[in-house]
């Protein structure tokens, strides 16, 4: 009797044991569990799936460890530690999520490549916060009950052992196979009718395959690889032709899918929502390169989200931003296109108007993939442009010194190295106000040091010129800034936010000043490059998921709709007259000789080719798919780590696109189908080094 007491008390371990660490999944894969991930829509096969695929690789564990270990005692040990080492798992996958809103794939390790620098440390700070106050310490509760479980019975257990039975064993591993192969096969077909999409393929794998299936499946090296070639059909560059001309802009005249109107790649004013033109670069009623010629200086902004210009607190301390607004064309309704490479990943899509593939960071995989891309600066290059890059980070970071001259073709990458040589000392940082003895420390490059040096070379060059200066300061978990952590400046929040969101919002002034800083010097100099193009643009968010947006817009706010905040970023386009200024007390600014406001969505694929036909590059026939800047052309903005569409109706995913923000009926299926096709087509030209370059070079010919 006792005997059987012991067995029922292991029966019932083992029960928990698979039961538990299945439940602990959903951590993973349901938004009710867990608001910081974008899960597919859940089906029942995709459920029985998952379930069945985790119970085998749990059953294949039970398995092992009772052919290691004979006694009772051993097996329960031996299981609960591996509990406590699969709720780890489970743990660490959540942090991954709350940084990069994906699941994790052995592949993109390659993101911790870049050096840590000064944020590292204080980054898995705010992560293991954040965490631990969003619950996520629940994710333990197997371990947790198994151990209480063990206790209660640890004694009761002692002397069992058992004995080895064969038959038992190979039939554990004939159901083992047989789950095995029959998820596999219902995942793989799954996945190819539903979303055929290298970026979700780990989410969706966790979710309709299994978390322990899946990761095993990858870290033995056995990854499941989209063919996008395949799944579009393309045999032949023909075929690879007749789906580019579905999204091509660069042709004289093209039907918009979204309103069925016609466009053309030369924009005239009855296309157009701009409010003044300055007759200096007036054109009649084309604005096809209006701005030819003319300098330009691209400035990547690192983390800003536009609504710092919708609160009412924060947009006080902007005052010079919103004042420079006032004098350029400015983007309203403007978002990121970023995947697993973030900042890297924005400036690919503005530099060559192409999506990442989402799930990898195609600036560590030029490594070995010798991409020939087009970019904006290889044509600024054609027409005798001098072009540099500068960023106040290590030249390493995201592989920079390899990729900037090799890829884009700058000639020269202004990294921290270099300024430390020209006599930068990090250690006592920036005097950026010398009248109040203000100085600014970080282990970087200041951002108001990166705005004077522009400035300083534009100022002496002799030659038209390309810059590209890419801001540091702003990044999570936002330290370093000059205001600090002061609860002062925004002291009706400081009590109902937390710290990080607090930094944050410090950074508005900052922002605002650093921006001021490319025309307006040290001691109210004007610093103002003549006959030069200012162009900025976030790369991304700030990924502040924690609640707090509800308090800054004082209302509550759907998860969707957070993720729409969070991907809106800033991007405008700044002419200042070489002549007139505008006065607004304690400085002036140039008056400014394009200015307007689009509320259309547009994106970061969409800045390139605006910048392309407002300069008139030299682009022949080579290929964009973005819409002009200016235009009254309706299109799509894409996140390609997640998934996420914004329209000017509907803001939803890719992976569920049931749930839209605003609530709205089930979006149309042609029209779901059209976008995922652009997005496989995206992943098709980046495929190899060469797509690219092959397609236009036929179109050129």
């Amino acid at each position: 009797m006792l005997k059987a007491t012991r067995h029922y008390a292991y029966n019932i371990f083992i029960l928990l044991f698979i039961t538990l660490n299945i439940l602990n999944t959903y951590f993973l894969t349901t938004s009710a569990l867990n608001k910081y991930i974008a899960p597919f829509s859940h089906t029942f096969i995709g459920e029985l799936t998952a379930i069945i695929g985790n119970a085998g690789i749990l059953t294949l564990i039970v398995m092992i460890v009772s052919l290691l270990f004979k006694s009772l005692r051993g097996r329960m040990i031996a299981l609960t530690m591996i509990t406590l080492i699969l709720n780890l798992m489970i743990f660490a996958l959540g942090v991954f999520n709350l940084y990069y809103g994906t699941a994790f794939a052995v592949y993109m390790l390659d993101i911790f490549n870049n050096p840590s620098g000064g944020f590292a440390g204080q980054t898995a700070v705010e992560a293991f916060k954040e965490l631990i106050v969003y619950y996520r310490i629940v994710v333990l509760i197997p371990f947790m009950i198994l151990t209480i479980w063990t206790s209660i019975n640890f004694k009761r257990a002692k002397g069992l052992r058992f004995t080895l039975e064969y038959k038992k064993v190979m039939i554990q591993i004939l159901a083992i196979c047989i789950m095995t192969i029959t998820t596999s096969m219902t995942f793989s077909y799954q996945l190819k009718e539903d979303m055929p999409i290298q970026s979700a393929v780990s989410s969706y794998a966790i979710q309709n395959y299994g978390v322990y299936p899946y990761y095993i499946q990858s870290f033995l090296g056995f990854e499941t690889i989209i063919d996008a070639e395949e799944v579009l059909e393309i045999s032949s560059d023909q075929d690879a032709l007749d789906v580019l001309k579905m999204y091509n802009k660069n042709v004289s005249s093209y039907t918009n899918y979204f309103n069925g109107q016609t466009y053309s790649n030369r924009l005239t004013t009855n296309q157009a929502d701009v409010d003044y033109i300055d007759p200096s670069i007036k054109n009649g009623t084309s604005l096809h390169g209006i701005l030819k010629d003319k300098n330009i200086v691209l400035v990547h902004l690192e983390s800003f989200n536009y609504f710092l210009l919708q609160n009412p607190y924060t947009r006080d301390n902007m005052s010079f931003l919103v004042n420079l607004l006032s004098q350029s064309y400015t983007f309203n309704n403007f978002y990121n296109n970023v995947g697993m490479g973030v900042s890297s990943d924005a400036e690919f899509s503005v530099l060559t108007g192409l999506n990442v593939q989402g799930d990898r960071t195609l600036y560590w995989d030029f490594e070995d993939i010798d991409y020939d891309l087009p970019s904006i600066v290889k044509y600024f290059g054609i027409e005798g442009y001098d072009r540099t890059a500068v960023h106040g980070d290590y030249g390493a970071f995201y592989n920079r010194d390899n990729v900037y001259p090799n890829m884009y073709g700058f000639d020269m990458n202004y990294t921290l190295e270099n300024f430390i040589e020209d006599g930068y000392d990090t250690s006592v940082g920036y005097l950026y106000d010398e009248e109040n003895g203000l100085r600014h420390e970080s282990p970087w490059v200041s951002d108001y040091y990166l705005a004077d040096f522009i400035s300083s070379e534009g100022q002496t060059a002799d030659e038209p010129f390309m810059y590209y200066p890419i801001t540091m300061m702003g990044h999570t978990p936002f330290d370093y800034g000059p205001d600090g952590n002061s609860p002062d400046i925004y002291e009706n929040y400081a009590p109902y936010i937390h710290d990080i969101t607090l930094k944050y919002l410090n950074y508005a002034n900052y922002y605002s000043e650093t921006i001021k800083r490319y025309f307006v010097g040290d001691g109210g100099i004007d610093q103002t490059i003549d006959d030069t193009v200012y162009i900025f643009y976030s790369d991304h968010g700030s990924g502040l998921k924690n609640g707090d947006l509800d308090v800054l817009f004082d209302r509550e706010i759907s998860d969707l709709e957070e993720r729409q905040i969070l991907q809106q970023t800033l991007a405008f386009i700044y002419v200042p007259s070489n002549e007139s200024y505008i006065d607004f007390g304690d400085y002036q600014i140039r008056k400014g000789l394009l200015r307007g406001e689009q509320d259309l969505v547009r994106s970061e694929v969409d800045l390139y080719r605006t910048i392309i036909e407002l300069f008139d590059l030299p682009v022949g026939d080579d290929a964009y798919y973005g819409v002009n800047g200016l235009s009254t052309e309706p299109t799509f903005a894409l996140d390609n780590r997640i998934m996420d569409v914004v329209t000017d109706d509907a803001f939803f995913s890719l992976r569920n696109p049931q749930l839209t923000f605003p609530v709205q009926e089930a979006l149309d299926i042609s029209y779901i189908e059209y976008l995922k096709k652009y997005k496989i087509f995206s992943d098709y030209l980046l495929s190899s080094n060469d797509k690219v370059k092959t397609l236009n070079d036929v179109l050129n010919e």
